[in-house]
């Protein structure tokens, strides 16, 4: 049975990062920042996180295990589409 799980997105502006499982697949959609939640942590271009550890520590990225390059664990997401290269629905 296929799921979305909602990481981001719903009921604010930006940071649209929604999971598509089905069985044993994963793909992401969209994996955007929330600009109002960044700015309560950050500030471009004086304070700004060095990795993505640091989004996941303020709660900004979800933990979505497998999903970042600096975890141990085996990647468990299948694949990203990003639906376009604004800010507010991809991180990079």
């Amino acid at each position: 049975m296929v799921s979305l799980t909602f990481h981001g997105g719903a009921g604010e502006i930006g940071g649209n990062k929604i999971l598509l499982s089905d069985l044993d697949t994963r793909i992401l959609l969209d994996f955007g920042m929330n600009f109002a939640e960044r700015s309560k942590f950050y500030s471009t271009p004086w304070l700004e996180p060095r990795d993505e550890r640091g989004f996941l520590e303020f709660g900004l990225l979800p933990k979505i295990e497998g999903t970042y390059e600096f975890e141990e664990s085996p990647a468990q997401v299948d694949a990203v589409f990003l639906s376009h290269s604004h800010t507010d629905h991809t991180t990079c």
